[in-house]
């Protein structure tokens, strides 16, 4: 009898925890679906929507529902530095890049609901969330620590939540003019400009052009510094991961190795790498492996012998520098003592010719090029203010 009674309270027992298990399913059901309606009215009473992409959605399988997404609604598209490319650069509903500074911040604030598409807060500047627009977000995880408070969020797989709201899609009140200015002020605000001799922007628009069309197929590695935000601006992408730049803690001296990754994972495929000399004093001695296992990757410094954007920064809070300038290094001088084919450019010297040689060269390669840092501050102001 007493093994009897045993086994009637373990059998009651499992039954109970049966009914807990199956009543928790059936909450969590009933909480998801009340997520998904609650998503998909927002989505219906919206006649201003604005799609914002980020981190989570920095691949290939996720370009079609977003694209399907944003042409349904006729909306501004922006992505993080993270996702360029996942919706191409030259699409007409691509207005800029997510950054969380003031530069994006007005189409941002035109809209009427923001949908959040895999964005990881870490990938925005470490500033207060400014538009008062309420968010509609969509994250493959839950629990993230978002700078507002959503007005709905879909956890889950992307294309899972991009399905659930397609039925709720109708064409935005979004005029085609209106995005178009809204891309042409942004692309203002990133113009570098002025300069003694050569400047980032220059640097970078000669070598896209030397690239011509092998541009499409080339990857690009950027390295964290004042030279990101020309590179990320002025560099075309058409496919997810064809630019690779360390956001979040912004990390020095990522470009160099991130492209010997890409050169081995690829060796058909060209790579670049825009790097500052701050940047690359980090990682120098990856120029002997880059030229050890034949990469084929050809590293462009910047080199203003400074760190300019915490001098920048330095210099917006009226602190004295401190820290950020040091005696220029000959950067072509180590390569080539470390393997590479390098060459050194001064402020006023041309850069086809060596950029052209760089690009024929079938190995590693490296281009120093002195530039003038003045122009960083006027457009850091322009993006921050």
């Amino acid at each position: 009898d007493a093994a009897r009674i045993t086994t009637l309270e373990a059998a009651n027992s499992e039954a109970v925890d049966g009914v807990i298990i199956e009543s928790a399913a059936l909450q969590a059901s009933d909480a998801e679906s009340s997520a998904t309606d609650q998503a998909r009215d927002l989505l219906a009473n919206s006649q201003r929507p604005i799609l914002l992409i980020g981190l989570q959605a920095a691949y290939s399988k996720f370009t079609a529902g977003l694209l399907q997404l944003g042409k349904r609604l006729g909306c501004p598209i922006m992505t993080s530095y993270k996702a360029k490319g996942v919706i191409a650069d030259s699409h007409h509903q691509m207005v800029g890049h997510l950054t969380g500074a003031a530069g994006e911040a007005e189409a941002i604030r035109r809209a009427d609901l923001i949908l959040w598409a895999g964005v990881e807060p870490v990938e925005l500047i470490p500033a207060p969330w400014r538009p008062d627009v309420p968010v509609l977000a969509l994250s493959d995880r839950p629990g993230l620590d978002y700078p507002f408070a959503p007005a709905a969020e879909l956890v889950g797989p992307l294309n899972d939540g991009i399905a659930a709201l397609s039925a709720s899609c109708r064409c935005s009140t979004w005029a085609p003019d209106e995005l178009a200015g809204l891309k042409d002020r942004i692309n203002k605000r990133l113009i570098l400009g002025g300069g003694d001799g050569h400047t980032a922007e220059t640097v970078i628009d000669a070598t896209l052009e030397a690239l011509a069309g092998a541009a499409a197929y080339t990857r690009f590695t950027i390295d964290a510094g004042a030279h990101m935000i020309s590179a990320m601006a002025r560099i075309q992408a058409s496919e997810a991961r064809q630019v690779l730049k360390s956001t979040g803690l912004s990390t020095m001296g990522f470009a160099l190795p991130a492209a010997i990754a890409s050169a081995l994972v690829e060796p058909g495929r060209r790579t670049i790498a825009f790097t500052g000399d701050g940047g690359l004093m980090m990682c120098l001695a990856e120029l002997s492996t880059a030229a050890r296992l034949g990469c084929r990757l050809t590293v462009i410094v910047l080199n203003d012998a400074a760190l300019s954007l915490i001098d920048v920064k330095q210099q917006r809070r009226q602190d004295r520098p401190v820290g950020v300038r040091y005696p220029a290094v000959d950067f072509a001088a180590t390569a080539i003592g470390q393997g590479c084919h390098a060459w050194k450019i001064g402020p006023h010297e041309p850069l086809q010719p060596a950029i052209s040689a760089a690009l024929a060269h079938d190995g590693a390669s490296l281009i120093d090029v002195a530039v003038d840092p003045e122009p960083y501050g006027d457009q850091l102001a322009a993006l921050r203010d």
